[in-house]
């Protein structure tokens, strides 16, 4: 009797393994690393079996846009419950990296998980602008009367849930972060500042929600120590305080990824110090386990980045060797091990890296910037964990951060080198297959370049760029596009007004106030003594109110200029003088 029974309880369990699949993604939608995505796209994924709706949640199917932070939104079930389609309740933002993570907890109809998750990225699209962005704005980070704080790098990610991309700003002398707010066109305003707890050198930083909560969290490392600082937010760009761990000496790379699957958001650190990477498992409660330390064969690991080299829905890493001078590349296995897959040469000590699909065929690609060398570097992947050899392009003097994005709106993704002795930031244009020309854009800083954010500013589709100099602690504010404008005033004027611009005269901005009564379309531009129209800073319909605009001269000469005002029947000229 008793070999009758466990004769039919096999039986039972042989039948049920039988009939139990493993749910696998068979299609997606928008494709991996494709670059122009709309705005308003919805996500699918198709799979092999039914799956369990029940499964299916904000935690397991996770969206979170560089730029917007975690993404809500509506689940739907079709084709049988083979289908996902999730539909973001608002629009992405322009140009952005979105990371779509399906965690283990989906699962099939007989409660099988998904083996070990899926996560891929794309890129929304961003309207076509142009590479060679005037500076509208420089901003201080510093306290009044306060001296030296070194702003390293900044942070661009909507942290107050407004839809606008705010500024975390890191600082390496005081030691902190400071959050600069949108307003919609500008960051006029410091809004809070945070002590990074058992900081030396604050630098690198990266955005997640960690507890997925909704809210964007911030971890920051220490680069002239061996500490990773965590900062929970608490919601409208507060945070908890800093809660430290501890990682590989001289913390200089920072990177986000979901290792294990398990649909929480973990941390690796890159050590140029100690020569290690370090990843950080998330307990789930708001806090991390100790460190796991990994050798990468390289050395001196400085930068770090996560994406899927070899195309099996696991992110793997990226990681720029300073003093080895060169990019390795370990692969994930999808439950938090990481295993050497390629190495490739630079030719110069990397600083900072980015990946992306530079060269347009599908596979992820790396750029790094090559400090001492003065160049960057470009290395293709060839999707299944292979590296290709560098391709070395001029830069200016010691570049120290490399920032990735498709700044002129032209379906390809473009390059920008900070440059520390440079004083500028040097732009570069791809011709849609990866190649960048060595006659590059050259943007101004004042003593150093140090950082670039890529991202829409003002909302208009197009993506603009925010540079720091670590050496006079400022924010550089560079335009794409029409220079924003700000309504001063939604009250009906009585009448058309163009006022005198102020100051007059200026170096190198001035602001320009216009008054319209009824809605209609506006243009506003400026001329040389010639006549020749030099720039538009308004041309669109815009609603009864009093604006305010900020031309910058810089590159400009000195001398007369004359903006024009046109809206209905309304003309009228006034003239300002630029003196450098």
């Amino acid at each position: 009797m008793k070999k009758l029974l466990f004769s039919l309880f096999s039986y039972f369990i042989l039948i049920n393994t039988a009939f139990s699949v493993d749910p696998i993604v068979t299609s997606l939608s928008p494709l991996k690393q494709i670059l122009n995505a709309p705005r308003s796209t919805s996500i699918t994924v198709n799979f092999n079996t039914e799956l369990s709706t029940a499964s299916v949640n904000n935690s397991t199917f996770r969206v979170f846009g560089k730029q917007s932070g975690p993404i809500p939104g509506t689940f739907e079930f079709l084709n049988g419950n083979t289908q996902v389609k999730f539909t973001p309740s608002s629009l992405f933002l322009a140009g952005e990296w979105v990371t779509v993570n399906l965690s283990k907890g989906i699962q099939s109809l007989d409660n099988t998980p998904l083996t070990k998750g899926y996560t891929w990225n794309f890129w929304t699209i961003a309207l076509p602008g142009t590479l060679n962005q005037p500076l509208i704005k420089t901003i201080p980070v510093r306290k009044q009367g306060e001296g030296h704080i070194q702003s390293y790098g900044a942070l661009g990610v909507d942290l107050n849930d407004d839809g606008r991309t705010d500024l975390a700003i890191v600082n390496e002398i005081s030691k902190d972060y400071r959050i600069f707010l949108n307003n919609g066109t500008n960051y006029d305003t410091m809004f809070a500042i945070h002590p990074v707890p058992s900081g030396s050198n604050p630098s690198p930083s990266e955005a997640a929600d960690f507890n997925n909560d909704g809210k964007v969290d911030m971890v920051v490392g220490n680069a002239a120590n061996n500490v990773l600082s965590l900062f929970m937010a608490t919601g409208g760009a507060n945070f908890q305080a800093g809660i430290p761990y501890t990682a590989g000496q001289y913390v200089r790379g920072v990177a986000i990824n979901d290792f294990d699957g398990d649909g929480l958001d973990d941390v690796v650190t890159a050590n140029r110090g100690g020569s290690t990477i370090s990843l950080f498992k998330n307990n789930g409660n708001s806090t991390f386990a100790d460190a796991v330390s990994i050798n990468t064969i390289g050395n001196g690991e400085t930068g770090v980045m996560m994406a899927d080299a070899n195309n099996d829905g696991i992110l793997d890493a990226f990681i720029g060797c300073y003093n080895s001078s060169e990019i390795v590349l370990l692969l994930g296995d999808g439950n938090g091990n990481f295993t050497f897959s390629s190495r490739s040469a630079l030719g110069g000590p990397p600083w900072a890296i980015a990946v992306g699909d530079i060269n347009g065929d599908g596979n992820v690609d790396v750029a790094a910037c090559l400090s001492t060398f003065n160049k960057i570097g470009v290395i293709f992947g060839n999707g299944s964990g292979g590296l290709g050899t560098v391709a070395n392009y001029n830069s200016s003097s010691f570049p120290l951060a490399i920032d990735i994005g498709d700044v002129d709106g032209d379906n390809d993704l473009d390059l920008i080198s900070s440059n520390y002795t440079g004083r500028n930031f040097t732009v570069y244009a791809n011709n849609g297959s990866g190649v960048f020309t060595n006659n590059p854009i050259i943007l101004p800083a004042v003593n150093s370049g140090s950082c670039i954010t890529v991202h829409d500013r003002d909302n208009d589709g197009d993506l603009d760029l925010a540079g720091i100099d670590e050496i006079d602690d400022l924010l550089f504010i560079f335009n794409n596009g029409t220079t924003g404008i700000n309504q001063i005033s939604s009250e009906v004027p009585a009448g058309y007004s163009l006022k005198q611009n102020y100051p007059n005269p200026f170096n190198p901005s001035t602001h320009l106030e216009f008054g319209i009564s009824n809605l209609g379309f506006v243009s506003l531009k400026v001329y040389d003594v010639h006549g020749k129209e030099v720039a538009t800073l308004v041309n669109e319909s815009k609603p009864a109110g009093t604006y305010e605009v900020e031309w910058n001269g810089n590159g400009f000469a000195s001398g007369v200029y004359f903006y024009r005002l046109e809206a209905g029947d309304f003309k009228e000229t006034k003239r300002m003088l630029l003196v450098k």
